[in-house]
């Protein structure tokens, strides 16, 4: 198995910070900043990348060979994991969500095409999918070695994903004190976390989760960033942007997308990043986010999801 860092171009290097010019509407009153980690790379996309990276040397040191984690259907995780595990030679599992569908949705088709089994469950036993015992058995059921095989959770949020997402402000030079807020979605917090985590208690930072009821998020990213004895303030959550839950979306959330692509060429996907932009223009209009603030919006990819809007 070939070591992850550096294996895949670009995928370390720098992506652009792009300043954005909105010519109307409540974000026009903002200097807006866009760290577009959607170009980070075609497959490995977003957030994903910092997630995965430290879970995947870890893999390569302790000779692991094959690696099961959890999504569904269109799960971002999943598909930047079948790709990055494909260039490094581990064998990937997807456990999905749900009964196996007639016709597989191109997200699945793409992880099949890159080497990963799916392997399907009831909604009920994906319930267990943070439970050990599970895990034990999943790995019975899939034939693995369980010696050699490395359960990543859903989402890929551990402490080594934590570990990646730390270094994403650094490693773009991006300073946390520039700006009066560094913002991102949330989905199960760890790239928040990690953010926090690497500024140090520095600069100010704004969470948008995007699921209904997200507030449990609270205690989690705490735990998350205790666990590394930390108890950093400097941070919160905007709960109300969900859009009527996770992947949910309002015709008000799709005009906006619409209409920000048109505006500043930067596309959006529907269950992260779309809600992301969407209540930064909401807490600017609602006068949370002051006329002259300075905003780093962290765009952590998802694009590859925005296919299931051509069918839905």
């Amino acid at each position: 198995m070939a070591s992850p860092s550096g294996l895949i171009p670009g995928l370390i290097e720098p992506v652009p910070l792009q300043k954005l010019v909105i010519q109307k509407g409540p974000l026009a009153s903002i200097h807006l900043d866009v760290l577009r980690l959607d170009l980070v790379h075609p497959l490995v996309s977003g957030n994903k990348w910092y997630k995965l990276k430290y879970n995947l040397d870890d893999c390569h040191k302790r000779g692991f060979q094959t690696v099961i984690s959890f999504g569904g259907a269109w799960s971002n995780h999943l598909h930047a994991l079948a790709a990055a595990c494909q260039v490094v030679g581990v064998e990937s599992v997807g456990v999905i969500r749900g009964q196996k569908p007639d016709v597989l949705s191109p997200s699945l088709k793409d992880m099949q095409a890159m080497g990963m089994r799916l392997h399907f469950v009831t909604r009920e036993a994906y319930r267990r999918r943070y439970d050990t015992e599970f895990h034990g058995e999943l790995i019975v059921a899939l034939g693995c070695d369980s010696a050699v095989t490395r359960i990543i959770p859903e989402g890929g949020s551990n402490a080594s994903a934590m570990q990646g997402c730390a270094e994403i402000l650094s490693l773009h030079s991006i300073q946390p004190v520039d700006y009066d807020r560094i913002a991102t979605a949330c989905g199960t917090g760890a790239t928040l976390a990690g953010l926090i985590l690497g500024a140090e208690g520095k600069g100010r930072f704004l969470g948008v989760p995007v699921l209904k009821g997200g507030d449990f998020l609270v205690q989690d990213i705490r735990k998350r960033l205790m666990d590394f004895g930390c108890d950093y303030q400097n941070w919160q959550l905007r709960t109300e942007f969900h859009c009527g839950g996770y992947a949910r979306q309002t015709d008000e959330l799709q005009q906006f997308i619409r209409r920000f692509y048109e505006d500043t060429g930067v596309p959006l996907d529907r269950v992260y990043t779309g809600k992301l932009f969407f209540a930064l223009e909401q807490l600017v209009e609602n006068g949370d986010i002051l006329p002259d603030s300075r905003i780093l919006a962290i765009h952590t990819g998802g694009l590859q999801g925005n296919r299931l809007l051509v069918e839905s």
